[in-house]
């Protein structure tokens, strides 16, 4: 008898050994799943065209970004919209980390002219990567010598000049609407699609153009358009003589803002990873020259400052659109 009953200590001993190594070894092979992200490649949704200024950033930094991720982070274009579309696929996309967004300013716009039914609070923030100037631009053989001589004309001249930008509701579009506020003179805005602003400026079919640094390098280089100002808060290095607006008499600082997020509910773990890697690239060297070549200025938000930014960003926006009419 004592020794069947030694047998069956021995047993059930066992068998809760063997149990409590099952529950351990799947513990660890859970966390070594989570731990395991990305298994595949990542996709970073892009709103903006193939060959603009936000494209091109974003698959820089996506090269740089995949060295460490493990895996490739694909740039994927969704155009359409203003970048509604783009926006509503990462919105509805599984959070498990393989879908992001090429997150910008256009988050904002689009909620407050209700273009799409939630705002940057349906988001995981997972980094800012930095700041990109608006440029207001000329044709060269344009009258104005500089961009007060410019301010000026409008003010005699409202509601005759010109604007070119990037579509309702961009950044682009939204710098002229703050810049005829501030100076008290209506503009004619006018919208395009990426790149045709320009094409329009060349041509002589508007008087002025709104765009990111990055659209008219090549034109700016060759003499064919003139900047007159920038909307940052200092002059930036590849252009050294273009004043911005604020030395230029006019007080206003309104630049692109750009990062990652990913569909709200995506794990932290994921997060965390994403955030890391995404800070080692954003303060490379390589990062910074690159940004630096087309204008765009490097500065990392971790995702508590970023949300914080994105959402203070989101009631000055509302309130430029409001005053101008265009919020919904």
């Amino acid at each position: 008898m004592l020794r069947k009953d030694a047998a069956l200590k021995t047993y059930w001993r066992w068998l809760f050994l063997t149990l409590l190594t099952a529950i351990l070894v799947w513990g660890a092979g859970s966390s070594l799943a989570k731990e395991a992200w990305p298994e595949k490649q990542v996709e970073l949704i892009n709103p903006f065209g193939a060959g603009g200024a936000a494209d091109i950033q974003a698959r820089k930094l996506a090269e740089i970004i995949s060295r460490d991720l493990g895996q490739p982070l694909v740039v994927r274009n969704v155009t359409g919209a203003g970048g509604a579309i783009a926006y509503n696929e990462v919105h509805r996309a599984k959070p498990d980390g393989y879908t992001l967004i090429w997150y910008s300013g256009a988050i904002n716009t689009l909620a407050a002219r209700k273009q799409i039914s939630f705002d940057y609070r349906a988001f995981e923030h997972i980094a800012g990567v930095g700041f990109e100037t608006v440029a207001i631009a000329v044709n060269k053989t344009a009258p104005w010598k500089d961009f007060k001589e410019f301010v000026a004309y409008i003010r005699q001249n409202p509601n005759k000049v010109t604007v070119g930008n990037s579509g309702i509701g961009s950044v682009t579009h939204m710098v002229p609407v703050a810049m005829a506020a501030k100076i008290g003179a209506p503009l004619v805005h006018v919208p395009f699609g990426t790149g045709l602003a320009v094409a329009a400026l060349m041509g002589g079919k508007i008087d002025a153009s709104s765009q990111h640094p990055a659209e008219i390098l090549s034109q700016v280089k060759a003499g064919e358009v003139r900047v007159l100002a920038v909307t940052s808060e200092k002059r930036i290095s590849i252009w050294p003589n273009v004043p911005t607006m604020k030395e230029s008499g006019v007080d206003l600082v309104f630049d692109q803002w750009r990062g990652f997020a990913a569909p709200k509910g995506t794990p932290k773990t994921v997060i965390d990873k994403m955030t890391a890697i995404v800070k080692k690239a954003v303060e490379s060297k390589e990062w910074a020259e690159f940004a630096a070549s087309v204008g765009t200025t490097p500065q990392y938000l971790d995702p508590v400052a970023f949300y914080k930014f994105v959402g203070e960003v989101d009631k000055i926006t509302k309130e430029i659109m409001i005053a101008a009419g265009l919020s919904k």
